[in-house]
């Protein structure tokens, strides 16, 4: 059978794939920094492996075989999306030359290291020579891939959400900034509650265990480590792997926990015959962050998400507030500097400036010496406040030390989406507040496993949002849900 000569070439992928994720998943959470240039000779070698494997002859031999084979159509719609998606990847791959691809590997993983020094140091000036050689290494990997592109950026896009341009990103969040700015501006921070205690390690770890299986994460087939920077990775159906850190204050960790278990339950509950391909990723991000957000935001900073939860909450974090004084935590709306830090509402202003600040990267011109001031100058413009504090700046984020650029819209189009999927929850599942308050949040979490995540990546958030919305992406919902909450 074609199909399952093609699952053999994809599962041998999917261990090398594998083994690559591990090394640096080691180095984030475990392994000794001296083994850092060690350990990124053995990952560029299996990246390498991959990249034979997903650019020789043989591969997409199997693949064309298959599309042109009565099998072919026996199969799922959104098993031949993802196999004609591979068919394309192919052929953009193809056209990267070995050498190149295996120097860029190493410079990634160079430079995210150097990063985490660079932000635990708050030295700029550590991290610049990285990021200006990988912002090269990205114009020269799309140039080779999309010759006769006049926008790198858009090119990049695609790559993160397949089928979206700047065209409707632009279109989206100029709508947003135009609502949402004058908010922010005469929002007033509320004199809240600390909570600082720190638990250790181990502990904490125990803690988000009991957040994560609450909202439907199944941790028999996680684990769990801390890093500097929260992200979830999947290692395959059975292995999904989250990072949040152990700050000072446990609550902003706790919406880490929340989003990133918002990602692992999306990938968990990926259809089987999807999952069946061992390389199989949700490479519609924008889709992905709406899960994750809709976990953090629509519902996690609820009063309503915590009532069943907080006498647990309260022994494990060993604080006596009551619950609105914990909850008005987590909804104190108000400009600050920090992305992962920042409320749902400032957020996007947060996502905006990053999305402004790339474009003007590929499709301009940016001097890197002067980067922190540009970006200082538009957290002055959108949120009224700066910091010559470079990690809470221009370091404070992962995803340029590794050549994520193009990600960033993703999250915003998600949390758009978001203000619609609250619309249709409360229509399709049932009131939002009292599904919480009765502790019924696996039903909310079922529907979106139904209705979302059993078909992966298949479609894009705006493909998604027509297929279960009726309609295209579009900001009113989630303004409505702002200026209810925050004006």
């Amino acid at each position: 059978m074609k199909q399952e000569k093609l699952l053999n070439y994809l599962k041998e992928i999917g261990e090398l794939n594998y083994l690559v994720t591990i090394l640096r998943w080691e180095m984030d959470t475990q392994a000794p920094k001296k083994s850092f240039d060690y350990l990124i000779n053995v990952s560029t070698k299996y990246e390498m492996k991959i990249f034979n494997k997903l650019t020789s002859d043989d591969y997409i031999s199997l693949i064309e075989d298959f599309i042109n084979c009565d099998e072919f159509n026996k199969i799922s719609i959104e098993e031949q999306i993802y196999v004609k998606d591979l068919k394309d990847d192919f052929y953009k791959f193809k056209k990267v030359p070995s050498d190149f691809y295996e120097d860029f590997c190493k410079l990634k993983q160079n430079s995210l290291n150097a990063w985490v020094e660079a932000k635990e140091t708050n030295n700029y000036e550590l991290f610049k020579p990285f990021l200006k050689d990988v912002i090269e290494y990205t114009k020269m990997y799309y140039r080779f891939i999309y010759p006769d592109s006049d926008n790198l950026y858009d090119c990049m896009l695609n790559d993160y959400e397949k089928g979206i341009k700047s065209e409707l990103i632009d279109k989206l969040f100029e709508e947003l900034k135009v609502e949402l700015i004058p908010i922010v501006k005469n929002l007033k921070e509320k004199n809240i509650s600390k909570v600082e205690n720190v638990l250790d390690d181990s502990k904490f770890i125990e803690f988000a265990k009991f957040l994560l299986d609450y909202i439907g994460f199944d941790n028999s087939r996680g684990s769990l480590g801390i890093y500097t920077h929260g992200y979830t990775t999947k290692f395959n159906r059975n292995d999904e792997r989250i990072t949040f850190s152990n700050r000072d204050n446990p609550l902003d960790s706790i919406s880490t926990i929340v989003h990133e278990g918002g990602h692992g339950i999306f990938d968990q509950n990926i259809g089987e015959k999807l999952a069946k391909y061992e390389t199989y990723d949700v490479s519609k991000y924008a889709l992905h962050e709406s899960q994750s957000r809709f976990y953090e935001n629509i519902l996690g900073r609820r009063k309503s998400f915590f009532v069943p939860i907080y006498d647990e909450i309260k022994k494990y974090l060993n604080i006596d507030l009551s619950i609105d004084e914990f909850v008005s935590c987590f909804n104190n709306a108000h400009p600050s500097l920090v992305r992962t830090e920042s409320d749902e509402l400032t957020y996007c202003l947060h996502i905006i400036i990053r999305y402004e600040i790339e474009k003007e990267i590929f499709n301009g011109n940016i001097d890197l010496d002067k980067l922190p001031e540009i970006w200082n100058n538009k957290y002055q413009e959108y949120l009224g406040v700066s910091s010559s504090n470079y990690s809470q700046g221009i370091l404070q984020d992962m995803h340029w030390s590794d050549g994520s650029f193009g990600y960033f819209p993703s999250y915003l189009l998600g949390s758009i989406f978001d203000g619609m999927l609250l619309d249709l929850v409360n229509e399709k599942v049932g009131n939002v507040d009292t599904i919480l308050e009765e502790g019924r949040i696996k039903e909310i979490t079922k529907f979106l496993n139904d209705n979302i995540h059993k078909y992966g990546g298949a479609y894009n958030i705006n493909e998604v949002s027509n297929r279960i919305c009726g309609k295209d992406l579009e900001v009113s919902s989630i303004i409505k849900y702002f200026k209810d909450k925050y004006e």
